[in-house]
């Protein structure tokens, strides 16, 4: 196949239809630019075909004459035929009157060679007075006279009025009338004033160009250089293989013809490959350059010209820089070329060894999308891929040995340790586990070579933010009332507290109801002890019962009332340490016991509002405060930490949070009462992401009223509102 042909673009001031210098330059969407008279020659039914790059683009309804002007090369012939002009290639003509008189001076201020009579006005006019005038003589000896064309004034094409303001809301240059009709409070300034920003960031968005183009010149040396090298170890080789085979009879000539047919195929086929890089190489740098004198272009521009181009610098830039960083600047092929001859003279006189390709190699099984590595439930999980090895020619290696190593940066540049397994047969196995969530870069390299496609983008995310299906609802034959607490047990059991059926139900690892207990005064909150008994909060009994696995009550304490020991709408419920906290929804704290019913202190007085939920994790209390919707943390005895309600992290403000439980990954999970959904904190206070929304379906909620996870991570959802239970296996 032959070698793709890639033109260079054209960076002179010619333009490459008519071969003159531009006049009134127009650009094309590809940023490729023509004289607006020869783009109105190449208009066939409405549209330009680009001469260099062959993108097709759709002429505007007013004509090529609304395709946006190229000020930048303007400027430059502007400036080119004012050096015309002073080295008497180009007549010159006074600017300032229209008698045939010969010019004697210019001004450089003002940009204007000047006759004899006009110099002499120029001079007695106030407005001019400490211009710089020099003769017409000096200017054609004196090689630091600036010569720069007039700056153009652009005009409102609505109003026929100067373009004085620029809108940043619409990027645009508009008229005084333009920002009374059509930009009335947009962010707008004069152009004077926003020219100095907007030259600052054209600067910074241009800066790298300068690294870039030293970079691909380097490329395009090194890349060059192995060319010829290839080009070198394969005229060696010839000639190792004539020696062998001047040794050889005459009816192993035909073995000689073919294997130097598949040396000088081989060596073709590198150069192909290298020339081809070469080009794209080439192109890409005569772009960057191309780039480098518009933006030089820029500064020499006016305050208009430079805002009006803006838009399109930055958009070119993009472009070149995703082209530059998608660019291969290594050479894709290596010099390895060898001749080994046979031990025995026939039928095999020798072979001919090359090495791996990796451009022809490629990967499988890589994803698009993984998890993020810290374990939400048990162990980490991996990121695994085969790479699989080929010659040039196409056929997959059958042995391994080959160098292949795989990078994997993520967008803030953190590297992540990988492991590459050689099997032997010609594949690899790559394997790695994510450690941040966002998008992740993965180079895979062959011999210090990118491989085909390399390198490849995964996502990242967290595991809840891909989680939207329930493994398992629970419903008891749909008889379920409004489930609130949910606790875990020994031997995989589990609990709910049913808040308007007045009871309690037990369930087995196997989510089978194995017991229902009876006679509870609107439980809330539940939660088991290092023996497996339960704690039950009673909303409207005011107090705490202890129950065993049977439901019998084998201990009570509290009684309705606002002092210590006293309880009053008592909800979510944990046991830690002999411990028993509870969340009072109206005495607004939490109040602590002992198992046997003692009591022992508030915490969060003051400070609460309404507490629906308390958990005890790494040693703090977390607790969610419905009323004022947010999250606080305190040490175990009380002293306040600090609270978080997802606003401080951009995201919108909690919205009741009726409950909260952690995951073995020290994630936090929160119930949001109104906003139907989970939302997932680090232990920080930092938004993750959440799940579920308002609704009846699998995966969404009604009022979820509480959550908790299970010592085996899976996530167990009271869905009040839809009376269900959702089981979530977090894999």
């Amino acid at each position: 196949m032959a070698a793709k042909e890639v033109k260079k673009p054209t960076t002179n001031l010619t333009c490459p239809v008519c071969y003159q210098l531009f006049k009134n330059p127009k650009y094309l969407p590809c940023y490729h630019s023509y004289c607006e008279e020869c783009l109105e020659k190449m208009v066939v039914q409405s549209k330009i075909t680009c001469p260099e790059c062959r993108q097709e683009a759709v002429v505007p309804a007013g004509g090529v004459k609304e395709l946006a002007s190229n000020f930048f090369i303007n400027c430059m012939v502007d400036e080119l035929v004012l050096q015309r002009k002073v080295e008497g290639e180009e007549e010159v003509k006074c600017d300032e009157c229209d008698e045939d008189e010969p010019v004697v001076s210019y001004c450089p201020e003002c940009n204007v060679f000047l006759c004899n009579f006009c110099n002499d006005n120029h001079k007695r006019n106030k407005r001019f007075r400490g211009h710089g005038i020099v003769t017409f003589t000096e200017l054609r000896s004196n090689k630091d006279v600036h010569l720069q064309a007039k700056a153009v004034v652009l005009m409102c094409k609505k109003h026929d009025t100067e373009l004085f303001f620029y809108c940043e809301t619409c990027e645009q240059l508009v008229c005084l009338y333009c920002t009374v009709k059509d930009h009335n409070g947009h962010n707008y300034d004069t152009v004077k004033k926003m020219a100095g920003k907007h030259r600052q960031e054209i600067e910074e968005i241009s800066a790298p160009v300068e690294k870039m183009i030293t970079s691909l010149s380097k490329a395009r040396d090194n890349i060059d250089k192995m060319r010829v090298k290839i080009r070198q170890q394969g005229e060696e080789v010839n000639k190792k293989i004539d020696q062998h085979y001047s040794e050889l009879v005459q009816k192993l000539m035909e073995q000689k013809v073919q294997l130097k047919q598949e040396v000088d195929d081989t060596v073709s086929q590198k150069e192909k490959v290298m020339t081809t890089q070469l080009e794209e190489v080439e192109y890409v740098q005569a772009e960057m350059l191309s780039m480098k004198e518009l933006k030089d272009a820029v500064e020499k521009s006016s305050d208009q010209e430079a805002l009006s181009a803006k838009k399109q610098v930055i958009d070119r830039m993009q472009q070149l820089t995703d082209k530059y960083q998608k660019l291969s600047t290594l050479p894709v092929q290596s010099t390895v070329l060898q001749y080994v001859p046979g031990k025995d003279l026939l039928p095999h006189v020798g072979q001919l060894f090359t090495h791996v390709d990796p451009a022809a190699s490629e990967v499988v099984n890589i994803p698009n999308e993984v998890i993020v590595g810290s374990p939400l439930s048990v162990g980490s999980p991996k990121v695994e891929f085969t790479i699989i090895t080929k010659y040039s020619i196409g056929h997959p290696c059958s042995t391994g040995d080959s160098q292949v190593s795989v990078q994997v940066q993520s967008s803030t540049g953190e590297v992540t340790a990988t492991q590459v397994r050689d099997n032997n047969d010609g594949s690899y196995t790559a394997s790695f586990v994510a450690q941040q969530t966002g998008e992740m870069k993965v180079s895979i390299f062959v011999n210090g070579q990118h491989i085909k496609e390399s390198p490849y983008n995964i996502v990242v995310v967290y595991k809840y933010a891909a989680m939207n299906k329930p493994s398992k609802i629970v419903n008891y034959s749909g008889s379920m009332g409004e489930p609130w607490g949910i606790a875990f047990g020994q031997n995989g059991t589990w609990a709910v507290a049913d808040h308007s059926n007045n009871c309690v139900y037990i369930y087995d690892d196997h989510n089978r109801l194995i017991k229902q207990s009876g006679f509870l005064d609107y439980p809330t909150g539940i939660a088991f002890d290092n023996d497996n008994s339960l704690f039950v909060s009673e909303w409207l009994g005011h107090r705490v019962k202890k129950l065993d696995i049977n439901g019998n009550c084998l201990l009570q304490f509290g009684s309705q009332g606002s002092a210590e020991g006293q309880l009053h709408f008592p909800c979510g419920i944990t046991v830690h340490n002999n411990r028993v906290y509870v969340a009072e929804d109206s005495n607004q704290c939490i109040s602590v016991f002992q198992t046997n019913g003692q009591f022992c202190q508030r915490i969060g007085e003051g400070n609460l509002s309404v507490p629906r939920d308390v958990i005890v994790h790494d040693n703090q209390l977390f607790i969610a405060d419905k009323g004022h919707c947010c999250v606080y943390i305190f040490t175990i005895d009380g002293t306040y930490i600090s609270k978080f309600d997802a606003q401080a992290n951009g995201q919108d403000l909690l919205s009741e949070p009726w409950s909260i439980d952690a995951d073995p990954a020290c994630f936090l999970l929160v119930a949001e009462y109104a906003n139907h959904c989970i939302s997932v904190f680090d232990k920080a206070g930092k938004f993750l992401c959440c799940f579920g929304s308002e609704g009846s379906a699998d995966g969404q909620f009604k009022q979820p009223n509480y959550v908790a996870v299970s010592p085996d991570g899976k996530v167990y959802v009271s869905d009040g509102g839809n009376k269900r239970i959702q089981i979530f296996s977090v894999v």
